[in-house]
């Protein structure tokens, strides 16, 4: 079983590329954290992995807190361990990510066998404009060629070699803005809005509700996926001044 989050897209169109090669299931956390489902039994010889974009050098936010709240079973007839791995998608690179993930994943009994990074798009547009359309087809060229490696590596059970999962300074910087940041009040629709509310639907941890059919954001924080500035029809949401003249992503398995 695969358990994913993504905003735009990068890390469904991974998950679902390694779920369809090696035969296994994707679970989709925002579903999963809307529905409160959070145990699961594994079947023999099944594998667990972990696909989600780097946040700040670290895991978002709501995969945290999903897998604070994960429950693994598995069949009596059992007695190995599971492999467990993580596949982090990012622009630029991972950091720390991995540690951070093994220190969340053995809280609950769950070593993590391996790490995989692969480089995506980038579209984290409330710091810098998304990757344009012809860098993005020279990236997908070499995700994929990446994403043919790593699944060869999860079939055949491959681990980490442990420097890999060192401590980072970037992620002992950058993490805790994230954490203590994620602000959503610079949020904003401008008057391309036509009220169709794609953006509280996706949302994943419901920030937005549409009120008088426009979205006003609820909460103070939210994941800070890009969801719902990235995929808005209109390009209407803007957060702040900065992203009026950019350009959006989504990754087209969404379209």
């Amino acid at each position: 079983m695969i358990f994913y989050f993504t905003g735009t897209g990068n890390s469904l169109y991974a998950a679902k590329k390694i779920g369809d090669e090696l035969g296994e299931s994707l679970i989709d956390i925002t579903a999963a954290m809307k529905e409160k489902s959070f145990s699961y039994t594994l079947s023999d010889d099944e594998k667990i992995g972990f696909v989600f974009p780097v946040y700040f050098y670290g895991v978002p936010s709501i995969v945290v807190d999903f897998i604070a709240e994960l429950k693994i079973e598995q069949n009596l007839e059992a007695v190995l361990k599971p492999y467990v791995f993580g596949v982090v998608t990012c622009g630029g690179g991972m950091g720390g990510t991995p540690k951070m993930l093994e220190a969340l994943l053995e809280k609950q009994g769950l070593p993590l066998s391996a790490s995989f990074e692969l480089k995506m798009a980038s579209n984290y547009i409330m710091m810098y404009q998304p990757t344009g359309p012809d860098l993005q087809k020279k990236i997908q060229i070499s995700t994929d060629k990446k994403l043919v490696d790593i699944i060869t590596g999860i079939s055949k059970n491959k681990k980490d070699d442990e420097s890999k999962r060192k401590k980072s300074f970037l992620t002992s910087v950058a993490y805790p803005l994230y954490r203590h940041g994620r602000k959503t009040r610079l949020f904003y629709a401008d008057e391309k809005c036509n009220g169709c509310g794609k953006c509280a639907r996706v949302c994943p941890v419901t920030a937005i509700t549409m009120e008088a059919n426009k979205p006003v954001w609820t909460k103070k924080q939210c994941t800070h996926c890009t969801a719902c500035i990235n995929r808005c029809p209109q390009e209407a949401i803007q957060y702040g001044k900065k992203t009026l003249k950019w350009r959006r992503f989504e990754n087209p398995i969404l379209k």
